[in-house]
């Protein structure tokens, strides 16, 4: 199985999804590379909010034709204000 790390990252209302075509053998091994890049991003953009999934080739084809028709990546999650 193919799998990709997207990352979608937001500054208020304007979010961006970045991925690299590297591709992990499992969904698993793409969480745990994904933990250092939580890590990282949380570290160079601490203002921001964001979110990483890790895709399998198809659902991220349907994700990157959804976005070339338009569509705007969003993230699920709500920040908490009284975080710091």
């Amino acid at each position: 199985m193919n799998v990709i790390m997207v990352i979608i990252l937001c500054f208020g209302a304007n979010c961006q999804a970045i991925w690299e075509k590297n591709y992990y053998p499992s969904i698993e091994e793409c969480i745990i590379a994904s933990a250092p890049v939580k890590v990282y991003m949380m570290d160079i953009y601490p203002d921001s909010a964001g979110e990483i999934h890790c895709m399998t080739e198809r659902i991220f084809e349907d994700y990157v034709k959804f976005l070339e028709e338009g569509g705007k990546p969003t993230i699920t999650t709500i920040p908490n204000p009284d975080a710091s």
